[in-house]
């Protein structure tokens, strides 16, 4: 059975968080899904599902690697 991670991204004033959702969203693993639950000001949130047997700390890891692709520089877990 699949598992759900709650995400919340933040990043520098005047910064679509809209944007950075896409962006990370399209930069995950085969087999990841996503779904954008809310944005405001500078923060998106969404719902990770990933494939059973993806531990957290796996999950946290790949976030962090997504996370430092130039497209999304100045956005990080919050």
């Amino acid at each position: 059975m699949p598992n759900e991670h709650p995400v919340r991204i933040s990043g520098p004033d005047g910064a679509p968080p809209e944007t950075a959702a896409i962006r990370l969203i399209a930069l995950l693993p085969p087999g990841w899904r996503a779904a954008l639950l809310e944005c405001h000001d500078r923060t998106a949130t969404l719902t990770l599902t990933v494939p059973d047997g993806v531990a957290a700390p796996a999950v946290d890891g790949t976030l962090d690697d997504i996370l430092a692709n130039p497209v999304l520089r100045g956005w990080s877990r919050s």
